[in-house]
């Protein structure tokens, strides 16, 4: 079975699940921060990176195409 492991949400340090397990009071043990941790890196989840921006009309018409 694959590793998982899991990313600082404020340094984006790579941590497993068993160091997750043992981390002190919940913080990253590369910066001390309570940001918390996800299984995406902080730049694989860069929510504008895949944004797609339409207008009014555009939304409009593909409602009224649907």
């Amino acid at each position: 079975m694959e590793e998982i492991y899991f990313y600082c949400q404020e340094c984006d340090a790579k941590i497993t699940t068993d160091q997750l397990a043992l981390l002190n009071e919940g913080k990253c043990p590369s910066c001390s921060s309570l940001a918390g941790f996800s299984t995406q890196s902080k730049t694989a989840n860069d929510e504008f990176e895949h944004l797609t921006m339409i207008n009014d009309t555009e939304l409009l018409q593909k409602t009224l195409d649907s």
